[in-house]
């Protein structure tokens, strides 16, 4: 059994299949990614500009992802093709794990934080 079959055939399905992937739900993930964002720039400390470090990396590969699945359907003569779509689908992971990382700082942080 190949892992990676099981785990994009459970949790993505396949990875350059436009038909499995939405626009909406990308278009979502950007709004929410970008007011998380806003939301991290009062944070004067350290740990606060790692998490608005890791907010800023995954805006930045969302909104490259809407870009390349914008350019694909709009403006290529292919359309929304295989490649452009893993390229979307690789874009918005990169995204995620941005996200996780910071997440895991975020749960490091509250642990370690000492009561007086």
């Amino acid at each position: 059994m190949n892992l990676e079959k099981v785990v994009f055939g459970f949790f993505i399905g396949d990875i350059s299949d436009p038909r499995l992937h939405n626009v909406y739900e990308l278009f979502a993930a950007v709004v929410v990614n970008l007011l998380a964002t806003v939301l991290k720039f009062g944070d004067r400390t350290q740990i606060g500009a790692v998490h608005l470090s890791t907010s800023l990396v995954a805006d930045l590969q969302l909104i490259s992802a809407a870009l390349v699945w914008g350019y694909a359907a709009n403006v290529s003569d292919s359309g929304l093709s295989p490649h452009a779509m893993a390229s979307v689908v690789s874009l918005s992971g990169g995204a995620l794990l941005a996200n996780v990382v910071s997440v895991v700082l975020l749960v490091v942080e509250t642990v370690s934080f000492h009561r007086r």
